[in-house]
């Protein structure tokens, strides 16, 4: 979706080159968990920007800096440098073969101000992560693709592009790129990886509900129509919200809770979702500490669970921010306690939405996995962003991510909504209006 407001980067990038593991590794295959070979999670691909301001301290070239540590961390992440590929069965594996990562040199002529906070991505932005063609078969994908873009101000944005059968999105990619900076000069990480997916079990899917993501299949608008846009809710607003919470029901209330309250609520309204109709809400939840024994740190691995919030849309609207946060609370001590049994006991299709796909919405929290402070040698990051390919349509729909808003609002909290580009100035108005409802000065 074009905007004569939006500024053509004009990236001009090198051919993709292949970076290998330092030292040569022995040839091996690996077996994915249960969980990596689902195809909901082996049709998406995770993409991230992270973008830094120039330096006065240090002059090196920050593509060159990146791609020699690349090389060093792909060691203890050799997978990384394989290839997918189906075995005889039909079940997706990583053939460790060493062919390397893409790794892509670009430069832009203006200053990273032109990016602004990445509020609204402007479609240029995808130029910042190289990408094979959309219909490109799994088996020919490169599993890690990254791509530095230097600026004319000296500032630059480091593009990731994980495949998600390999690695759990976040988790994974806050890892790796913590472990870029120890791989310049540390003889170990600080965080070594660790493979093990037969730490999964057969019935795990069924215990992390991955199920309900497949309700999150595009329908209705267009998807041309479908723009990614943002909204920021200062820290004295959350505060504010927090404290109505804490006096009503006299509990502390996080802001993961009231700001996903808040989110769930406008959206049923601006939606105008019909008061009889169920809506469902899902939120991704590490689980990695939650099993028995808990998963070791360095596992990267899909370990997420995903939590099932249903209401009736008129109670839902209608009641109290405090009605949506015990709903929230409830589907995730629900995910808890699925995944701490041994056995399925639960009939997925009885937990199903009565209603049509604009009544589902999933939600995700980056604030603090941690991304902002993966320091190459020019600081902390000044921002952090997915990029979806937005050419040819959004990855996925109704969906919103919590961010970091900027360095000078570490509390609050930035509403990073993908949606039907008519409904954002609904959203945003009856976002406002709830909070006008609990909060009187900020």
């Amino acid at each position: 979706m074009e905007d004569a407001g939006w500024k053509n980067l004009n990236v001009k990038s090198s051919d993709p080159v292949m970076v290998k593991p330092a030292i040569p590794l022995p040839k091996t295959v690996l077996h994915l968990s249960v969980v990596d070979g689902l195809p909901v999670v082996r049709g998406n691909i995770f993409n991230s920007l992270i973008v830094y301001n120039a330096s006065d301290k240090i002059s090196a070239d920050p593509a060159k800096v990146i791609r020699e540590a690349l090389c060093k961390v792909l060691v203890y992440y050799f997978p990384l440098a394989g290839r997918l590929r189906f075995n005889e069965n039909g079940e997706l594996e990583v053939d460790c073969n060493g062919e390397g990562a893409a790794f892509v040199e670009a430069m832009v002529d203006c200053n990273l101000s032109v990016l602004g906070d990445l509020d609204d991505l402007n479609p240029s932005y995808e130029d910042l992560l190289y990408a094979l063609p959309l219909n490109t078969d799994i088996v020919n994908l490169y599993p890690l693709v990254v791509q530095v873009t230097r600026f004319a101000c000296g500032g630059f944005v480091v593009g990731g592009s994980f495949h998600h059968s390999i690695c759990d999105g976040p988790k994974a990619l806050v890892n790796f790129c913590k472990a870029l900076p120890d791989g310049r000069g540390k003889d170990k990480l600080s965080c070594e990886p660790i493979w093990n997916r037969e730490l999964l079990k057969p019935e795990d899917p069924i215990h992390l509900q991955f199920y309900h993501l497949y309700s999150l299949c595009p329908s209705g608008p267009p998807i041309e129509k479908w723009v990614h846009a943002s909204l920021v809710i200062n820290p004295a607003t959350i505060k504010c919200l927090k404290q109505s919470i804490m006096e009503e029901c006299n509990e502390v209330c996080s802001s993961f809770e009231i700001m996903t309250a808040l989110a769930w609520k406008a959206r049923t309204k601006a939606f105008q979702i019909p008061q009889t109709q169920n809506v469902k809400l899902l939120f991704a939840v590490d689980m990695r500490k939650v099993f028995n024994p808990p998963f070791p740190k360095g596992y990267y691995g899909n370990a997420i669970g995903f939590a099932c919030a249903m209401d009736n849309a008129h109670d839902l609207i209608n009641g109290s921010l405090l009605h949506a946060v015990n709903i929230i609370r409830k589907a995730k001590a629900y995910l808890f306690e699925q995944c701490s049994k041994s056995s399925v006991a639960v009939n997925p299709s009885a937990l199903d939405v009565n209603a049509g796909q604009e009544s589902v919405v999933a939600l995700t929290d980056w604030r603090r996995l941690g991304f902002n402070e993966v320091d190459f040698g020019w600081g902390d990051a000044v921002n952090v962003c997915p990029i979806q390919r937005m050419t040819n349509g959004l990855v996925m729909p109704n969906y919103f991510l919590f961010l970091r808003p900027s360095e000078d609002m570490p509390d609050g909290v930035k509403i990073l909504m993908c949606m039907d580009s008519s409904m954002v100035k609904s959203f945003k108005f009856e976002v406002e209006d709830i909070i006008n409802k609990y909060v009187t000065t900020v």
